[in-house]
């Protein structure tokens, strides 16, 4: 996972990009809106993972059942373990929402099994798997090993509604802001052009595109907050805390905190970058941790923002959106979701 394994994909993401942008179309009104955008980012980030975590197509933008019965269960997963979660361990496995949620991740597991087990038959005979997280890591535990497949599983599992629903924001967020969806656009001609590709090396220099996601991240983190068992007893605001207690720091409360952020509930992606008027020192370092911190960060996240990446680059190297109906909020039922349907606007560019 280090910080280059993500970058190998920006080509195949490409080709992901201009999938997407062939079923926005098609799904686009006469009025050039699109009903509900989130569907089609969940669709996205599942395909995204099956070619970067298992060098395979699963076809989720072009309608693939596979595609929309993994999306299903995994939303559902996450949605009852809100409750699964807070239930007592020794009664739980008597308990209806328990039960279903073991049912359900059994259904993936077999599931992403099946995907996993063809694409490393298929790699024997015609190397589909070189340079994927999946082939990186049988040939690092061993091809008998249940850790690939494991990882490759969890990946399924934890990139569809974590990546879809973060990059609905991010595409709320720059449509009710024109102004710095212009920027933005200004930094893509300037950086690659009308009709450009990205690369690893201009990908480096687009500081505006990378403070887009940070600031969207800021202001909706799809995680409430981290859960940590208290490892010894410890004071925390006044407050004892016995070891073994579990502790959950509810990371939206500081990150739209005016204790920390000038203004907070605007989007302002310029705090975020150095030389602008706008930027703001950190008054805190842990005020803003959408991916978590330390050893157990999120072990995927430069997959995920390579993928937030590509889609807002080539969105807005191609349309001019925008949305004019009701505010959207975020709903903690699960993970961090809109509240209401992303009824955006297309308009090409060109």
């Amino acid at each position: 996972m280090r910080p280059k394994s993500a970058l190998f994909y920006i080509d195949e993401l490409s080709e992901l990009m201009d999938e997407f942008i062939v079923k926005l179309e098609n799904d686009l009104d006469n009025n050039r809106k699109v009903e509900d955008l989130s569907e089609t980012c969940y669709e996205y980030a599942l395909d995204a993972v099956g070619v970067m975590f298992i060098g395979t197509k699963l076809k989720v933008l072009q309608g693939s059942e596979y595609g929309k019965q993994m999306i299903d269960k995994v939303t559902r997963v996450f949605n009852q373990l809100v409750v699964a979660q807070s239930i007592p361990h020794k009664i739980a496995p008597y308990v209806p929402v328990y039960k279903e949620c073991v049912e359900l991740c059994k259904d993936i597991y077999i599931m992403s099994k099946e995907k996993i087990d063809a694409a490393v038959k298929n790699h024997k005979e015609d190397g589909s798997l070189e340079g994927t997280i999946l082939l990186k890591m049988i040939e690092r535990c061993g091809p008998d090993s249940d850790i690939p497949v494991v990882m490759a599983n969890d990946a399924l599992l934890a990139g569809i509604d974590t990546t879809g629903n973060t990059a609905a924001f991010l595409l709320y967020h720059l449509a009710t802001n024109p102004d710095k969806q212009e920027k933005l656009y200004q930094e893509i001609l300037q950086v690659i052009g009308a009709q450009g590709m990205m690369t690893e090396e201009a990908l480096a220099e687009m500081r505006y595109l990378k403070a887009c996601q940070q600031e969207s991240a800021r202001i909706a983190p799809i995680a409430i907050g981290t859960i940590r068992t208290a490892g010894q007893d410890m004071v925390l605001s006044g407050y004892q805390i016995p070891k073994g207690t579990f502790v959950m720091r509810v990371g939206v409360m500081m990150s739209t905190d005016d204790k920390y952020f000038d203004d907070p509930e605007a989007f302002m992606p310029e705090r975020w970058v150095r030389g602008c008027p706008q930027h703001q020192k950190p008054r805190n370092a842990h005020a803003n941790l959408p991916f978590g911190h330390g050893p157990r960060a999120c072990v995927g996240q430069r997959f995920a923002k390579l993928e937030l990446y590509m889609l807002l680059f080539k969105l807005v190297q191609k349309y001019k959106f925008s949305y004019d109906g009701p505010a959207i909020g975020i709903n903690y039922f699960g993970l961090g979701s809109p509240n209401g349907p992303l009824n955006i606007k297309f308009e090409k560019r060109m």
